[in-house]
């Protein structure tokens, strides 16, 4: 007997609406660059809490992760050296977020300290190096990691922590309701594209700041929009004379 398939009412945004909102706090979103991702991981479904961004690189240490001995002048004016905890520790402290870009770009060195930072509350601790204080996650901690690759790309281990995988390969509603009217249609079809055809959310927004600041249309889309700037001028036209 075969197993049924359920089809999914909601959009992969609204899956990740849901997750946060029900207490599922370790979440991944990958898929194209420029949908929204970071800006979505560091804004929605914060409660209220601060959120910390910690972006990969493949030369980053473990002080980029918990923090790092830095100089300091004290109230008698000497200077002294202290530490200052990093995005990591801060997050956990306040119950806050997390927001781990491009994952799949930590360093090997790094790799294993991440993965204990995205581990499951109880499984998870880090001692102060001067205090020896114990931190632990706040009951509040939530991580969203992004990347443009895809879960494979990651360790098992990692893909493991993040147990909701979302494919986001549109904008957020949000986003393109941003965007003046006339140019929604067309950032919601370029930004969904795949492949060397799409263009990126931010073309659209920084065509539109270019276009407001100096009128100058063909300017602004022929630098921002090359590929549709002779459509996206029609365009204009045609919503120009439809208005007048």
């Amino acid at each position: 007997m075969s197993t049924p398939k359920l089809e999914s009412p909601f959009s992969q945004w609204q899956k990740a609406d849901f997750a946060l909102q029900h207490g599922v706090n370790r979440i991944l979103l990958y898929g194209s660059p420029g949908t929204g991702k970071t800006y979505y991981s560091m804004n929605y479904h914060t409660n209220d809490k601060p959120a910390f961004r910690l972006i990969c690189t493949q030369d980053m240490t473990e002080a980029k992760v918990t923090g790092t001995f830095l100089p300091t002048t004290n109230e008698q004016g000497h200077l002294v050296t202290e530490f200052h905890e990093g995005p990591a520790v801060k997050a956990w402290r306040t119950g806050g977020r997390l927001v781990i870009d491009e994952i799949n770009r930590a360093s090997a060195d790094v790799e294993s300290l991440i993965m204990a930072f995205i581990d499951t509350s109880t499984s998870s601790s880090w001692q102060h190096p001067v205090t020896g204080e114990i931190v632990k996650p706040h009951k509040d901690f939530s991580v969203i990691a992004t990347m443009n690759g895809m879960p494979e790309d990651l360790p098992s281990a990692v893909q493991d922590r993040l147990v909701v995988q979302l494919d986001i390969q549109e904008p957020h509603p949000d986003a393109i309701n941003a965007l003046p009217e006339y140019l929604r249609d067309i950032a919601f079809s370029m930004v969904s594209r795949v492949g060397d055809d799409r263009y990126s959310l931010r073309n659209f927004v920084e065509f539109h700041t270019a276009y407001t600041s100096s009128g100058d249309l063909e300017k602004s889309a022929l630098i921002c929009l090359p590929r549709i700037a002779e459509a996206l001028v029609d365009a204009v036209a045609i919503k120009d004379q439809e208005h007048s």
